[in-house]
């Protein structure tokens, strides 16, 4: 599976408080989008892309973030979301 074929997969948007571990993750109404925030994340030991779509009202919603195997040594716990839908 290439690394963004989970742009593919249908999964909710993370929870937001750092309990699954994703952290910096962003929304996009646009696959494209997505893609270009995608190719630009930098992973370091111990962490890994993930993502996926999404619907709301108006429709897909496709999603990217990091997951990480350690929060606390991540960082700041209360700063996992950094996220906005793009038009």
């Amino acid at each position: 599976m290439t690394e963004l074929a989970l742009l593919d997969q249908e999964h909710p948007l993370p929870e937001g408080r750092g309990n699954d571990r994703i952290v910096q993750w962003h929304v996009f109404r646009a696959r494209g989008q997505a893609e270009t925030f995608a190719h630009g994340v930098r992973l370091a030991p111990g962490q890994r892309l993930v993502g996926g779509f999404t619907r709301d009202s108006l429709g897909r919603l496709y999603w990217v973030g990091v997951q990480v195997d350690d929060l606390d040594a991540w960082g700041n716990r209360s700063a996992v979301n950094k996220h906005g839908a793009s038009p």
